[in-house]
């Protein structure tokens, strides 16, 4: 009996489940099971409102300080290049400082009609979910 209980013990800890409590970084589920869209036609407002998933990388995370009174929402960037100069896709999110710099993911998106209020991006983008690619 007592093998059993150490061998269920080892399993709990190696797998990661509830024994150390939960993944304190992550605030998202993994990506789901959507449409791929593009990014350069969410900057440009071309691709239609609904949920989809995006490969891309991250270039830039902003995530205000807590405490800290900010005007520009917490948000992650994302383009097709991790080194590019050129237009990034701004994506509001919880806690930013989740993701790495120039990695690449796969994010669910919901892509809304109304531009994102800080910029002049055409299509407000909020995150559902992301997966290491």
């Amino acid at each position: 009996m007592h093998r059993v209980m150490m061998t269920a013990l080892a399993g709990a800890i190696l797998s990661g489940c509830g024994v150390f409590g939960p993944d304190d970084d992550r605030t998202y589920p993994e990506a789901f099971d959507l449409p791929l869209a593009n990014v350069q036609a969410i900057l440009d407002g071309t691709q239609e409102p609904g949920q989809f998933n995006v490969r891309a990388f991250v270039v830039g995370i902003s995530e205000c300080p807590s405490g800290a009174a900010c005007l520009v929402a917490d948000h992650i960037r994302i383009a097709d290049n991790p080194h590019t100069d050129g237009p990034s896709l701004m994506i509001a999110s919880v806690k930013p400082s989740q993701f790495d710099l120039d990695e690449r993911y796969v994010l669910s998106v919901e892509v809304f009609n109304d531009g994102f209020p800080e910029t002049s991006q055409a299509s407000f983008v909020q995150l559902l979910g992301y997966t290491e690619d």
